[in-house]
């Protein structure tokens, strides 16, 4: 069964993640919010650091570089989505650190309405391995991904992807995420 979850690993190297985490560690960091900026540890607890691609830093060259050469490949891999409205790679996006039993708690989609509802597309980077748990869980397909440095996944952000963290009661966790959505007409 096709899933249209895409992983892309070693999409990374290991300096360029660890260039990405020095930078989240050197950071002022906030609670992790959900929808309306509301902080909510039991659905979400991590602390976040937000972050536009079109800014210079040396985090958003790597991340965008990458994303964008994926992308195309994910075009590829699934043509249809090209057949949709536009989109494009939405500017801003979130670092995220994870402490030992920190997680996204709950299952949720990345277009659930609201604030994400021109979302297409969702897109991770796992920036460390976690050994003891940490990956991601996909409810709908069975799949539980593992965090391996470097890996990217790309996935629809529609109810047919709903997903949890998969919370590592030993280990820190470090992702960049972000959305594809839709071209506002002007």
């Amino acid at each position: 069964m096709e899933t249209f979850i895409v992983r892309y690993p070693n999409a990374f190297s290991s300096e360029e993640c660890k260039t990405i985490i020095d930078d989240i560690n050197s950071s002022n960091l906030i609670p992790g919010t959900v929808i309306d900026g509301i902080v909510n540890t039991k659905m979400k607890d991590s602390y976040d650091l937000h972050r536009n691609l079109s800014d210079v830093s040396t985090t958003s060259a790597i991340i965008g570089n990458t994303l964008h050469s994926c992308l195309e490949d994910y075009k590829k891999k699934h043509p249809q989505v090209t057949l949709i409205q536009e989109w494009e790679i939405i500017d801003g996006y979130n670092l995220q650190k994870y402490n030992p039993g920190q997680g996204y708690h709950i299952s949720h989609c990345e277009n659930g309405g609201g604030p994400g509802l021109q979302r297409v597309l969702a897109w991770m980077i796992y920036l460390n391995t976690v050994n003891d748990k940490g990956g991601t869980s996909f409810d709908n397909y069975n799949i539980q991904t593992k965090a391996v440095e470097g890996s990217l996944l790309i996935w629809p952000a529609y109810w047919t992807h709903f997903h949890h963290g998969i919370v590592s009661p030993t280990e820190t966790k470090y992702i960049a995420t972000g959305w594809c959505s839709y071209l506002i007409p002007t």
